[in-house]
């Protein structure tokens, strides 16, 4: 019976310790990171220059509309060794959560990540809270400070074994370790972008370019020609209106502008350079960035098109 009573206490005060009470946590974050890097790796528009969700243009996006636009200014010669190296480095970081190897390192690798695609994927969102960077960023930090904690990890592992082997043994055998996961996570990576590849091809679809510019149009010049890349987008308020409203350079070419007043509720809508699409954060509505047309979400109609003229270098909006 004391056995029993012992046995079962010391469950309940092992599940309290702070390794077990993060363990979902960390399979979350684990399988997420790994997901997104493998999804990266298979998806033959990632490293294709012409698609607007490239790493090619996202990054010449970043370069003007970032904080740290200066530092991704050194890399943007080379996006296809930035994005492979992105890649790569969310399988890692995911591996080694997952399996607790190089726990803190895994963790402060996540968290630089998440930091970095803060100041730039979703730097623009609004309200903050929104985005889903600074939520990652935020959870990486308690795995900085204890990492796996001793639970179903393999640095808890090797560190009883060392405790039994000699130094030089526990070095060689941490070594090939730490080698395997590697080699594990190189051949996954390897073989998803292949398989990615090979599934879906290098077709790459593009939205269709904007209509006409009206030559008629009286309105407000908004932005330079050159002051927006193609694939992205300027927010500006509507010279008729005073409403906000969105300016788009397109995939394809061409220039549209949309107002950014939601058509269900009224919200302002943000721009989505990833998935070319404007969303709300009201109720979850998004539309298509290259027509305006309703994609999804609870809103009736698209969002209302706004005339345009091309004046020289100047985008003139009416």
């Amino acid at each position: 019976m004391d056995n029993a009573t012992n046995a079962g206490g010391n469950r309940r005060t092992r599940l309290t310790e702070p390794g077990w009470l993060l363990l979902p946590l960390r399979v979350f974050l684990g399988v997420t990171f790994t997901f997104a890097g493998l999804q990266k790796l298979a998806d033959p528009a990632y490293l294709d220059p012409a698609s607007p969700m490239s790493v090619h243009r996202q990054i010449g996006s970043f370069v003007h509309s970032s904080p740290i636009g200066a530092l991704l200014g050194l890399v943007q010669p080379y996006p296809d060794i930035v994005g492979v190296l992105i890649a790569i480095g969310e399988v890692a970081v995911g591996i080694g959560t997952l399996l607790g190897l190089c726990a803190r390192l895994a963790a402060v690798a996540g968290a630089a990540f998440s930091l970095i695609f803060l100041l730039t994927v979703s730097w623009h969102t609004r309200p903050y809270y929104y985005g889903s960077d600074i939520v990652f960023a935020v959870m990486w930090l308690p795995f900085t400070a204890v990492g796996s904690a001793g639970v179903l990890s393999v640095d808890a592992w090797l560190t009883r074994m060392r405790d039994h082997d000699a130094r030089r043994r526990a070095l060689l055998r941490q070594g090939a370790v730490t080698g395997l996961a590697t080699l594990g996570a190189l051949s996954t990576a390897g073989l998803t972008a292949w398989l990615g590849r090979a599934i879906g091809g290098h077709a790459v679809s593009r939205p269709p370019a904007a209509a006409a510019p009206d030559d008629n149009v009286d309105g407000t010049t908004v932005a330079r020609t050159d002051e927006i890349y193609q694939g992205s987008a300027k927010s500006f308020t509507n010279p008729r209106s005073g409403e906000p409203a969105w300016l788009v350079h397109l995939p394809a070419g061409g220039f549209a502008a949309f107002s950014a007043v939601c058509t269900h509720a009224g919200c302002a809508v943000s721009f989505q350079i990833s998935d070319q699409q404007f969303t709300c954060p009201c109720h979850g509505a998004f539309y298509s960035a290259s027509s305006g047309a309703v994609l999804g979400g609870p809103a009736p109609f698209p969002l209302t098109r706004l005339p345009l003229r091309l004046d020289g270098d100047d985008v003139v909006v009416g």
